[in-house]
């Protein structure tokens, strides 16, 4: 919270304003109107990351900053109790655009993806989105923050905190996997936010890091925004139970400033600054450029100029929780279901028949508060004590079927109670089909805390066995839906057993007709792709959390890139209720090493080959060039470009792809980023049923640097 300056006529002003999936305020409450709104809860950002679809992005964006513009205006307060619940800014702290680096990290339904391409151009689409601003482009919507700059996926694991934990990090995994996220959303998005990490990184913590915050961010990319610690990331720079980096808080003041953090989210700058700089420990000046990198923003906003004539200014709360919102919001949840089975041999799968007696049975069939995922505002008028607003699975099936029958049978974290298992197993008489409801919440997967393994929590894993059993001994049918927001392992034998299986990740408040949608065939938008790897339940045990590398050659590899072991579901990995055929034409152009302009580009028809309408995503992934791996595992491929498709059935399109020469530079041990003359293999997959398709592309010239870290 910046204070007041009344004598400059500078109000106070709020810089932590949330709006990962939707603004996190409060309601308010018009009386002219006589209504109150509630700002629309968007599905969480692993459910945007699954859809794989960039228009999305910008429009949900675009929605979360024209909403936040009405809220501040009506003078919406932050939702969390322990904020003190001030007056709102319009400063986003999001995107949240670090990788999905480990399964059991705990913030994984706030990050799109495991993929530092995928990560990468949705924080640009968002920064974009919430930034621009499409009534005046004079001003911004509101500031897009990235986040959490760097190397940061750990909570509490191995012994470590976030507030303490130094991640060792190579300059291949930087360049590599770390930094490209933040980079391109900085470089192509022109976010003027930042948001420095916990932990430390090689030692010296992300708040006062020059080589971080300095020469990577300011001097190599090119960024001219602000950077906030994160809360209380300043205060653990010298406590002594967490980094200690510093003794005292007036050493953490300076380091900070000298590092360009120009916000501390603690108290460290309002307790320490003043007499940091009386004692000399840092310049004056070094203030000044924090309040120049602070206040310009404010400026950018349009805070400071006559509002008469800022259509910005004059946004009605009608905008919030629109209809057209919370379509939108719905059309998100839709196109992120991923369909990773549907046995249709088996006359067992998906779409079930409609006006059946269907039982919903599991702990999350009654689901409300376990949709929204982390970081939400205020979803209900009423309140958020019983989320009674918010459709629940077992209600959206109610409407296509005759009658439901739910039972929960335990409870999400229920780890020894199996006292409701006969409830549901005598439910599975009375149906025709069943949903089975399982998977997590944030009562499991939440920030503060990192899980200890991937599979179902507790009791949930025996009772999803006994449920599979007896409904294939009765011959119904039967779908697992799951919700989650990092991967949950089923095993191999739940896999078999089940029928079809559909993820559902998080949805948000209006998720729960997408899931029934789905179930029944009438979501003509399926075709979600896997946002990131499902290990099988033991791959925990074979790597730290802690571990920071992502090809040590002493564990299985992390992400799709470089992990040696066979997944359950791979990264890239969905289906369809019908089927599609890829073809792609050959290349034009060539790429040679020493031609910074040369390029490629190809087109890739897909065809509907089924009877259905449905979706699918085109993936271009380069096969690595041949050379000998730099640092540790050899990457196995790498993301280069995708797009999404809605086909009618016996409709096509074709799609062209252009990749540049950078396209094919590969990271060294060093860090930085060379291009081998070498041919290279392109592999098109629409992670489906489709066959993989393959191209050469010669890449000539000589060996060039493309790129010398920190630049990447």
């Amino acid at each position: 919270m910046s204070g007041a300056v009344p004598r400059l006529g500078v109000p106070d002003y709020d810089w932590g304003m949330n709006c990962q999936h939707g603004v996190e305020t409060s309601c308010v409450h018009d009386p002219a109107a006589n209504a109150t709104y509630c700002p629309t809860s968007f599905p969480n950002s692993v459910n945007l990351g699954a859809t794989w679809d960039k228009t999305l992005w910008k429009g949900m964006a675009g929605a979360i900053a024209l909403e936040a513009r009405a809220m501040w205006r009506a003078g919406a307060r932050e939702h969390k109790v322990w904020t003190g619940r001030p007056k709102i800014g319009l400063d986003c702290w999001s995107p949240n655009i670090n990788m999905n680096r480990d399964p059991r990290w705990g913030r994984n339904s706030e990050v799109p993806s495991e993929d530092p391409t995928l990560n990468g151009e949705y924080g640009s689409i968002i920064t974009k989105g919430v930034q621009e601003s499409p009534l005046d482009d004079r001003y911004m919507n509101a500031v897009s923050t990235l986040k959490h700059f760097a190397a940061y996926s750990l909570e509490r694991s191995d012994g470590f905190s976030r507030g303490d934990f130094d991640a060792k990090v190579s300059h291949y995994a930087l360049s590599a996997s770390y930094l490209p996220a933040f980079a391109h959303a900085v470089k192509k998005g022109q976010a003027k936010g930042i948001m420095c990490a916990y932990n430390a990184v090689n030692g010296v913590p992300a708040c006062v890091s020059k080589h971080l915050l300095v020469e990577a961010l300011r001097d190599a990319w090119g960024f001219d925004g602000y950077v906030t610690s994160d809360t209380a990331a300043l205060t653990y720079v010298w406590r002594k139970h967490n980094h200690h980096y510093v003794h005292t808080e007036n050493e953490a003041a300076c380091a900070a400033l000298e590092a360009k953090c120009d916000i501390a989210s603690d108290f460290v700058y309002h307790d320490s600054l003043l007499r940091a700089t009386d004692e000399g420990l840092c310049d004056w000046a070094l203030v000044e450029s924090a309040l120049k990198n602070t206040l310009t923003r404010r400026f950018e906003l349009g805070l400071f100029d006559p509002v008469e004539a800022q259509p910005l200014w004059h946004v009605p709360l009608s905008v919030v929780e629109s209809a057209e919102h919370v379509e939108l919001a719905r059309q998100i949840a839709r196109e992120s279901m991923v369909l990773l089975k549907n046995d249709a041999s088996q006359q067992r799968a998906l779409p079930f028949a409609k006006g059946q007696r269907v039982g919903v049975l599991g702990p999350l069939g009654n689901a409300a508060f376990s949709m929204i995922g982390n970081y939400y505002g205020q979803a209900c008028p009423e309140g958020n004590a019983s989320f009674g607003c918010i459709e629940t699975p077992a209600q959206a099936v109610r409407r296509y079927a005759a009658d439901t029958v739910v039972v929960a049978g335990c409870g999400v974290k229920e780890m020894y109670d199996k006292s409701g298992f006969d409830a549901a197993l005598a439910a599975v008489d009375e149906v025709d089909a069943a949903v089975l409801m399982f998977g997590d919440d944030i009562t499991i997967e939440v920030e503060h805390h990192d899980r200890n393994a991937t599979t179902l929590y507790g009791v949930q894993r025996e009772l999803l066995a006994l449920l599979l059993a007896k409904l294939a001994s009765q011959g119904k049918p039967a779908v697992v839906v799951l919700m989650n927001g990092g991967a949950v392992s089923l095993g191999a034998d739940a896999i078999a057993a089940a029928p079809a299986i559909l993820d559902a990740f998080f949805p948000g408040k209006f998720g729960a007709l997408p899931i029934a949608e789905t179930i029944f065939g009438e979501n003509a938008h399926l075709g979600g792709k896997m946002p990131y790897t499902v290990y099988p339940a033991e791959y925990v045990d074979a790597i730290k959390m802690s571990n920071m590398e992502y090809d040590d050659p002493a564990t299985p590899g992390r992400t799709y890139r470089y992990y040696t072991g066979k997944a359950e579901f791979r990264f890239g990995e969905g289906y369809s209720l019908t089927t599609f055929e890829v073809a792609a034409a050959g290349v034009r152009g060539g790429v040679a090493c020493d031609q910074a302009a040369s390029a490629v580009s190809f087109d890739v028809t897909v065809t509907n080959t089924g009877a259905r309408a449905g979706d699918t995503v085109l993936q271009v992934y380069a096969a690595p060039s041949g050379m000998a791996a730099p640092h540790g595992l050899p990457v196995r491929r790498q993301l280069l470009a995708w797009e999404r498709v809605h086909l009618l059935p016996g409709a096509s399109a074709t799609l062209p792809f252009t990749l540049s020469r950078d396209s094919f530079a590969e990271v060294g041990a060093d860090g930085d980023r060379h291009c081998h003359p070498a041919p290279r293999e392109l592999i098109i997959s629409d992670g489906g049923h489709a066959a993989d398709v393959t191209l050469r592309v010669d890449v000539a010239g000589e060996r060039t640097k493309t790129a010398a870290y920190p630049d990447v």
